[in-house]
């Protein structure tokens, strides 16, 4: 075995392009065609614009069927000479050789084999494979992964394996030299969290470690990963050995499951996924408030979502809360809406709650609002036993509301002291009967109407 160990820096995709909140589901199998990844036919398509693009950022990429992720010409024997990138038009492109993800999500389904001969950068983005816990799921690393301090990669079942060992012989396109190696390149997961003023090589195949030396398992006194493998567990299907890991484990991500201040972000021991987020993301609604969609593919003993919301990234504060499903080995969905969101850019993040009190961030994602001055903003149109209002005047005064129908009929004649700015006004509404209302709202000197559907 080399020595090993030292340092540089340094993205996931197909075309050139920068997308936003995207899902991307491929075909449901691929073992006869053979697909490459960036060619549209493996995400039901025909045209490049059906294909992830590179950078991809705000994308949720869900892969349920074999298949390769090749770099540019990937058919020449330099690039391991398995597949070959898509012969569709605008496919086979340079910045294949380099593939990025910002704010994204990867999922594995079925049993599926994802094997990586490209450079692959995460930013604050994850890979998880092994949702389902019968899935017998595998990651071929054949170039270098590397990934910030918000991002990592999880192996959610005991049937789930990365293998960084690149028998195939690829040539390396990722720019890490192995620590202590300088001018040898090999494959594998390298982290970008710091330490020793180096890079973290999370999985390789001569070795794991930082700078300031190479792991050694304390059990064994390996220098590899010996979770979920003999000869330490006892009649496990798999042998440990050099650039292999075995789930279910997860790379240490912050609170909880730091970063080891000697070793670096390695991989860690863990349990089955309880819940598998697909998706999430924030979207700007018209009436300026803040929609967060959220997508789990997995839940188990799943209680709830705490939405925490932030203006920096460092105080939290929580603003509302989902029940969850529960347990489901199927997709779940959810929303829920900021009515007031933070004027500039927020952050946003969910705390997952299990029934027996565990839980584990979401990642973060980031939405800029505009401040929205516009006089009067109705968000419960239609309604039913509410009326949700925002009022906006520009001094304080008294204002009279009123919802008649269209024949003039008052059902709702209410008083209300606004102050100067933005007002949250909720108007209890006994009307009973579908149709089509005027909502008034004046006083000294403001004066708004507006259509409101009763549903």
């Amino acid at each position: 075995m080399k020595k090993f160990y030292i340092p540089i820096f340094a993205i996931f995709l197909f075309t050139s392009l920068v997308t936003q909140a995207q899902v991307y589901n491929s075909i449901s199998t691929n073992n006869v065609t053979h697909y490459t990844l960036d060619d549209p036919r493996f995400w039901g398509g025909t045209l490049i614009t059906d294909v992830p693009p590179n950078t991809c950022t705000g994308c949720t990429i869900k892969i349920n069927s074999n298949v390769t992720v090749v770099p540019f010409n990937g058919q020449l024997a330099a690039n391991g000479g398995v597949g070959t990138t898509s012969q569709i038009a605008g496919a086979n492109d340079p910045s294949l050789n380099h593939i990025t993800l910002v704010n994204s999500t990867v999922n594995l389904y079925g049993n599926t084999t994802l094997t990586l001969n490209a450079y692959l950068t995460l930013t604050n983005s994850s890979i998880t494979i092994g949702n389902n816990p019968s899935s017998v799921e595998t990651i071929f690393v054949n170039d270098q992964i590397d990934f910030d301090a918000t991002s990592g990669v999880q192996l959610a079942n005991d049937n789930t394996l990365v293998d960084a060992t690149n028998l195939i012989g690829k040539t390396i396109l990722g720019p890490y030299d192995e620590i202590g190696n300088l001018g040898f390149k090999a494959a594998g997961l390298y982290s970008l969290f710091l330490v020793g003023g180096s890079y973290t090589q999370t999985l390789e195949i001569n070795g794991i470690g930082s700078v300031n030396g190479q792991y050694t398992s304390p059990v064994t006194g390996d220098p590899f990963y010996d979770f979920n493998c003999s000869p330490v567990i006892v009649g496990a299907p798999h042998s440990c050995n050099f650039g292999l890991v075995y789930g279910p484990v997860i790379t240490q991500m912050g609170p909880g499951n730091p970063p080891d201040a000697t070793f670096g972000v390695l991989f860690s021991q863990s349990t089955t996924l309880p819940v598998t987020l697909a998706q999430f993301l924030a979207l700007k609604n018209g009436d300026g408030s803040v929609k967060l969609i959220w997508s789990t593919s997995q839940e188990v003993n799943a209680g709830y979502y705490d939405i925490e919301r932030s203006g920096d990234q460092a105080a939290w504060t929580k603003i509302g809360s989902v029940k969850a499903v529960g347990n489901s080995s199927t997709s779940s969905n959810y929303n829920y809406i900021d009515r007031l969101p933070i004027d500039g850019t927020g952050y946003y993040r969910l705390k997952m709650v299990d029934l027996d009190g565990k839980f584990k961030y979401s990642k973060t994602v980031a939405i800029t609002v505009e401040n929205d001055a516009r006089p009067l903003v109705v968000y419960s149109n239609p309604f039913s036993d509410m009326i949700r209002l925002k009022v906006n005047v520009s001094k304080g005064q008294n204002l009279t509301m009123t919802v008649s129908d269209m024949l003039g009929k008052t059902y709702i004649n209410q008083n209300y002291h606004a102050q100067s700015g933005d007002n949250l006004v909720n108007l209890p509404s006994s009307i009973s009967s579908h149709g089509v209302y005027i909502l008034r709202i004046y006083g000294e000197s403001y004066d708004q109407t507006v259509k409101l559907q009763k549903q």
